[in-house]
């Protein structure tokens, strides 16, 4: 399957499109936007580094 990079604005249209009001996002004025992870670190857009401090993803959205 082929990968698409969206920029952020485009992948928050889609999640307000896709996901339900009930599943609330913690950094509304900018959130982060996770692209990958690797052990306990998760990388933004940006290829910032970030610690996974929550056990058990309650969710993983892909496309």
């Amino acid at each position: 399957m082929a990968t698409e990079n969206l920029d952020k604005l485009k992948t928050i249209d889609l999640r307000k499109k896709h996901v339900g009001p009930s599943c609330k996002v913690f950094f509304s004025h900018d959130p982060i936007k996770i692209v990958r992870a690797r052990g306990q670190y998760m990388y933004n857009e940006k290829d910032e580094k970030y610690l996974d401090c929550i056990n058990n993803v309650a969710q993983l959205l892909t496309r």
